[in-house]
This record gives structure tokens, sequence and C-alpha cells, in this order.
């Protein structure tokens, strides 16, 4: 009954760590985001990368972290990580303010910052998707990001056929 109101809204049940949480289906959030909505500003993208990069994909690459734990439980990055990054200091605090208020990132006293409680709210794909994306960034030439690409690639043939050669 739960699952079938949500989905008149374009919602889905989630399982997270501490129960059930609702979040948008992959359809309605892929057209929110064609349509703009829910698009965080590039500065506020490329700092909450680095934290999912160092709290989550180098973790996972190590063995620190398991594929399957979710990823509010990453490595804390501390605040020095940002030094020497493209964005500027000044910049890269105001991005966490508006991260932290978007509950995208949390600070853990004395140790900094991992993924916020937003990220219990991302489908299965989405997950896979976005840690397939951070591959892709992290390491743009590696093995795995070529996998994804070949993967990725065979699915839109197989779902977009007039493209095809």
């Amino acid at each position: 009954m739960v699952e079938e109101v949500l989905a008149a809204s374009g919602r889905v049940l989630i399982i997270c760590p501490n129960g059930m949480i609702s979040g948008y289906g992959d359809d309605i959030a892929a057209r929110l985001a064609d349509d703009g909505f829910g698009i965080l500003p590039e500065v506020d993208r490329a700092v909450l990368a680095l934290i999912l990069i160092f709290s989550v994909a180098i973790p996972r690459a190590e063995g620190e972290l398991p594929a399957e734990a979710p990823w509010t439980k990453g490595r804390p990055v501390p605040n020095e990580q940002f030094r020497g990054c493209s964005v500027p200091p000044g910049q890269v605090e105001q991005s966490l303010r508006r991260l932290a208020d978007a509950d995208l990132v949390r600070r853990v006293p004395g140790k900094g910052l991992v993924p916020g409680a937003q990220f219990h709210r991302l489908t299965k794909h989405a997950t896979t998707f976005l840690f397939e994306q951070l591959v892709l960034l992290a390491d743009p030439h590696g093995s795995l990001a070529d996998s994804i690409r070949r993967r990725r690639a065979h699915q839109h043939h197989r779902t977009n056929p007039e493209t095809s050669p």
C-alpha cells in the first residue's frame, strides 16, 4: 500500500540502514534533472565529488570500505584534503556549508566530512551509476573505467537500436 501511494507521486520506497525512506524513482529523478531541478552549482559538484572520491571511492578500492556499505559510513575527509585543489578555499567553505545544509555532507567532529543522509535516498541504480561516475572521474584510463564505458555503450546500443551501426 505504501509503495502504491509513493508511486503515485513518483517516489519509491528505499531500504536504508535505519529502516525505510522514500526517494525519487530513477525515471522521475532523470526527468527532474533534465528540467534543471536538483542540479548543484558547479563548485558544489566539484567539492562533493572530492568528498565522494576520498571518502567512498578510494576506501572501496583499498578494500577498507565494503561495496555494500552505506556511503554515509565512508572515511572522513579532513578539511586539509581540500588544500591545493582548484577550488579556492573561500569557495570550498561556502560550498561545504551549502552541501551540509542540504544534508549531502555531514561533519564528523574532529575527523572531517562524510556523505550525508541524502545518499540514503538513492536507488540501487542511482548508487551504482554515481559510483561508476566517480571511477570514470578518478581513473579515466583505468581498466575499470574502460569496462564501464564498454558496458554502457553495449546497453545504449541495445536500448537504442537506431543508433547501432
